[in-house]
């Protein structure tokens, strides 16, 4: 995305929000925003922000968005591949839909809905905090038009992932987005609900005992051994199937066994940092969609953070706002420039200012990133408390500034 200063995609929205909006709520919706930052969270089909009501209690409003389909998605990403050069296609001109389809990314009247927990039954029309809402976005259009691609129903990192990769699996559909246990308080480290749903099987019938001869000496394997018919596994991968069970029953045995993920990137993550997956790496980055230098940030995550950390770099997860409020209050004495905005989309926290992110993953943690060459990447120090992941970003970036 272009990193100037634009109106290409705030003033169309701010335009669309406004035009029929009630002038007395509207008027109170700036006046919400007057001298203050309330923290907008993005997030596939919705934004939201927390407002106070004059009796204490919390208006929790929320501007929903028509997520475009994945067929329409899939036409739109077809129309940026066939640009020129692809990898550069995302930028201010796709607020034109002539470049994305004939699809607009950006949603009209009739694609936005209200709803907010300042009244018990919906009003006529759109309340003030929901108009604020909707202007907190537009102000954050200014700068990062990427949320309008997350509200959209896919984030535009994951659309110049997959427009970089030359294969034609990149432009399949994105991944569903997974939701993520909130921790009931900052003190209690949150239980994962990702345990995987298999499908119930006949059990094989046992096969009859086989009649060993085990007293005559047998003779040593003295040539390679033959292919293995189809569809069994290539040799090589067979033995390195052996050599990774090997490996994983030694550090049972030794007591130095790590987790394992649920999910394919996970493992796939683990499996190819060792000796025996290593020449697997880069049927592994096939299967994944992923560069060079995306394996090996990925690489980073799982020895930092283990299955977590590769999860929370690999997927977005859907974080309830209040988890990221109260994560943006921990770190709030931490920051350099406390008046600087903070950006929350799903479960990513992002200090710009800083150029320090924290991204929360399945396994309850907060996974800190730094970007100093423009790419968001691993740095170690993971914590269930998001001050501690924060500091560890902190001394990863003066680390990194004593090394340059």
């Amino acid at each position: 995305m272009s990193p100037r200063t634009t109106d290409v995609w705030a003033h169309p929205l701010t335009a669309t929000l406004t035009t029929t909006a009630d002038p007395e709520a509207l008027n109170t919706a700036r006046h919400l925003l007057a001298g203050t930052h309330p923290q907008l969270n993005v997030n596939p089909g919705f934004a939201t922000a927390k407002f106070a009501l004059p009796d204490g209690r919390a208006a929790r409003a929320r501007l929903i968005v028509e997520e475009l389909t994945a067929a329409q998605w899939d036409r739109i990403e077809a129309a940026l591949g066939a640009r020129t050069p692809a990898n550069s296609a995302i930028g201010d001109d796709l607020a034109d839909p002539r470049h994305t389809a004939g699809i607009p990314l950006l949603p009209s009247a009739q694609d936005l809905s209200h709803h907010c927990t300042c009244t018990p039954t919906p009003a006529g029309g759109p309340c003030a905090h929901t108009l604020a809402v909707g202007l907190l976005l537009a102000e954050r259009l200014r700068t990062a038009p990427a949320p309008i691609f997350t509200l959209r129903g896919r984030p535009y990192q994951h659309i110049k992932k997959r427009l970089r990769n030359d294969e034609p699996s990149a432009l399949k559909a994105a991944p569903a987005q997974t939701h993520v246990p909130s921790p009931a308080a900052p003190t209690a480290r949150p239980a994962t609900d990702h345990a995987p749903v298999i499908p119930a099987q006949q059990p094989a019938p046992m096969p009859e005992p086989a009649n060993l001869d085990l007293t005559t000496a047998r003779p040593a394997l003295t040539g390679p051994l033959a292919p293995p018919p189809a569809p069994l596994p290539e040799l090589p991968a067979q033995q390195a199937l052996v050599a990774d069970a090997a490996h994983r029953a030694r550090a049972l045995l030794a007591g130095t066994e790590q987790p394992t993920g649920t999910d394919t990137g996970s493992d796939l993550a683990r499996f190819t940092a060792l000796d025996h997956g290593g020449p697997f790496r880069q049927a592994a980055m096939d299967h994944l969609g992923l560069d060079v230098v995306a394996m090996g940030h990925l690489t980073l995550a799982h020895t930092h953070g283990g299955p977590g950390g590769a999860a929370a770099y690999l997927h977005r997860y859907t974080l309830d706002h209040d988890v990221l409020a109260r994560a943006q209050a921990d770190i709030q004495p931490l920051r350099p420039a406390p008046n600087a905005a903070v950006e929350c989309e799903d479960n990513h926290l992002t200090d710009p200012a800083a150029g320090i992110q924290l991204r929360y993953g399945p396994d309850g943690r907060w996974h800190p990133y730094l970007a100093p060459y423009g790419t968001w990447q691993p740095v170690p120090g993971p914590d269930a408390y998001p001050a501690q992941a924060y500091r560890a970003a902190r001394t990863a970036a003066r680390a990194h500034r004593r090394t340059r």
